[in-house]
């Protein structure tokens, strides 16, 4: 995962984006280009890009904006519900954006009003995030301990079998005991992965120069609304793979 410094949030904001396309689920929309106005806005950690002053270090909204072009310019949907949809899983699609807000109008579809709006807000959306426990010092207790702290951070919706797997990287250690626990929580990436640094402190966790030795706890972010953010321990752990399909199974790995 990308790591930061510090968290500087950003907000970004693109209104009234007018488009056409065919709106409705009546004969004659179908067949009749219908205008949409469409305003969305986000977060981002502008904290590097604050710094370095550098245009690759901030979040590219213009792309953004000709993405969203493509997906609703001409196309056909019966409801805004599912236009407004479609929008804002694709702003999703980068699990470091935060604060995701998507309005979609239909200019005088009600007789009498000006507009009807679907709104969409990160707001209501709690994240669903899969996260890696492991411990191989007195791993019963800080397991135990970990999970407590987790449910401070959300609701624990599911939680696998924990195994004792043997130490891959740095053998000369104790076996590890692993699982994953499935979190709803509103918190956003950046901010629950500091969480989650600060809770192994809390339990112990010592940091050496060795990132494979032993540690009290380890509580790692695998995915985030099912957008994988550690693949690098996908590869190297099978059981961890086998977690998340556990917790997921229809995540795309």
């Amino acid at each position: 995962m990308n790591k930061r410094t510090s968290i500087k949030y950003s907000a970004v904001e693109v209104k009234d984006l007018r488009l056409r396309c065919y709106i409705g689920f009546n004969e004659w929309e179908k067949i009749k280009l219908q205008d949409v106005v469409i305003t969305f806005g986000f977060k981002y950690n502008a904290a590097r890009a604050i710094e370095t002053d550098d245009v690759k270090e901030a979040v590219n909204y213009k792309r953004m904006t000709k993405e969203i072009i493509s997906l609703v310019d001409g196309r056909s949907f019966h409801l805004i519900e599912t236009l407004a949809e479609g929008i804002y899983e694709h702003i999703k699609q980068n699990p470091y954006l935060v604060d995701v807000k998507v309005t979609v109008e239909k200019p005088y579809a009600l007789r009498f009003a000006d507009n009807v709006m679907i709104r969409i807000d990160d707001a209501d959306r709690p994240a669903e995030v899969i996260i890696g426990i492991g411990s191989n010092i007195d791993p019963k207790t800080h397991v135990e301990a970990a999970l407590e702290e987790l449910e401070s951070l959300g609701t624990i919706l599911k939680t696998t079998d924990f195994i004792f797997t043997k130490p891959l990287k740095y053998e000369d250690q104790n076996d590890f005991l692993n699982g994953a626990v499935l979190l709803e929580t509103h918190m956003p990436l950046e901010r629950l992965a500091v969480q989650l640094r600060l809770i192994e402190e809390r339990l112990g966790r010592v940091r050496t120069a060795n990132k494979n030795a032993p540690r009290t706890i380890d509580l790692d972010i695998v995915t985030y609304n099912a957008i994988v953010v550690d693949s690098e321990g996908l590869e190297d752990f099978d059981f961890l793979r086998s977690f998340v399909l556990e917790l997921a199974p229809g995540i795309d790995l």
